[in-house]
């Protein structure tokens, strides 16, 4: 466990920064589970169109 605690790189629009914990505090992407979730959810999507759209 690091001395610090290592929060999530993601920001809004506003330029706000996430408070979280971040998953992997020691790995090369820096951000929480929730950003984490939604960017696994826009990968899936993604792949689902292109699936869609190749047959």
């Amino acid at each position: 466990m690091p001395d610090r605690i290592v929060t999530c790189r993601m920001t809004n629009r506003y330029g706000d920064r996430c408070t979280a914990e971040a998953i992997d505090p020691n790995g090369e992407v820096l951000i929480c589970i929730r950003h984490y979730a939604a960017a696994g959810r826009t990968v899936r999507e993604a792949q689902a169109r292109a699936a869609r759209t190749a047959t």
